[in-house]
C-alpha cells in the first residue's frame, strides 16, 4: 500500500497536462512486475529531446469537463476540440488520450510530464481560435494541468498553468486495478491565469477556483 501511494503521488499531476522536453524515455516498472519497454522517441517542441521516465508503459486517460465549464462553453458559444492523439467525446465535453512511456510521455527535469496532443477552443462569434499545446501535467511545485497557449496563430505563452489539483485530491481517488492502478475522477480547478485568459479572449471568463473538470488516468503494467 505504501508503494501504491508513492506511485500515485507521482501520478499526482502525472495525470493531466506541462512544458517541454519530450524524449526517448524508459518507463518506471513496479518491483516484481514486467520490465518496461523503452519509450518511443518524442520530439520536444522547445528543443532537443532529453531522457526521462514515466509512471507506466501503457495506459489511457479520460478528461471530462464539469457542469460549470460545460455551461460556460454553451453560454459563450465556445466549442472544445482535440489535437491528436487526443480524441474528443461525441458530445464535445471531454476527450480520451493514450498515456504511458510507449506513447511518448515522460517526466522531465522540471517536474512535468509531457503528453503529445492538446485541446482547442473556438468561438464562432468572435472568430477566436485557441490552441492549448503541448500538454503537461505538472507535479511540482503546484500539481496541475499546463499547456502552451496560441491565439489565432500567435504564441501567447510557452506554458501556462491552466488548472490545478492537490496531492490530497489525487491520493483520495487512487485505487489498484488488475493490471496496475487508476486515479478515478481527480478534480482540477481553474487558475487565475485561465480566468484572465478566457476573459480577455472570450468576453466572459471562467471563474477562478471553480471546477474545470476531472481526469481519470489508468496506468497499466500489462498491455491490454
Amino acid at each position: 500500500m505504501r508503494l501504491f501511494h508513492t506511485v500515485a503521488a507521482l501520478a499526482l499531476a502525472g495525470a493531466l497536462a506541462l512544458s517541454a522536453a519530450p524524449a526517448n524515455a524508459g518507463a518506471a516498472a513496479l518491483p516484481g512486475g514486467p520490465a518496461a519497454p523503452a519509450a518511443t522517441a518524442a520530439e520536444s517542441p522547445n528543443g532537443p529531446a532529453a531522457p526521462g521516465i514515466y509512471i507506466s508503459p501503457w495506459g489511457s486517460a479520460h478528461v471530462r469537463v464539469s457542469a460549470e465549464t460545460a455551461a460556460w462553453l454553451t453560454r459563450n458559444g465556445v466549442k472544445l476540440g482535440a489535437i491528436a492523439p487526443f480524441v474528443l467525446d461525441p458530445d464535445g465535453l471531454g476527450f480520451d488520450m493514450p498515456i504511458g512511456s510507449t506513447a511518448g510521455d515522460h517526466l522531465d527535469s522540471q517536474g512535468r510530464i509531457f503528453y503529445p496532443g492538446g485541446m482547442t477552443l473556438d468561438q464562432a462569434s468572435s472568430g477566436t481560435h485557441v490552441e492549448l499545446e503541448p500538454t503537461w501535467i505538472r507535479i511540482v511545485p503546484q500539481p496541475g494541468y499546463s499547456a502552451g497557449v496560441r491565439v489565432n496563430g500567435q504564441k501567447v505563452s510557452d506554458e501556462t498553468l491552466l488548472a490545478y489539483t492537490t496531492p490530497a485530491e489525487v491520493l483520495a481517488n487512487g485505487r489498484p486495478t488488475l493490471t496496475g492502478f487508476k486515479l478515478d475522477r481527480v478534480p482540477f480547478h481553474i487558475t487565475q491565469e485561465t480566468a484572465a485568459l478566457t476573459t480577455q479572449y472570450f468576453g466572459e471568463g471562467l471563474k477562478a477556483d471553480s471546477m474545470f473538470g476531472t481526469l481519470t488516468p489508468r496506468f497499466d503494467y500489462v498491455p491490454s
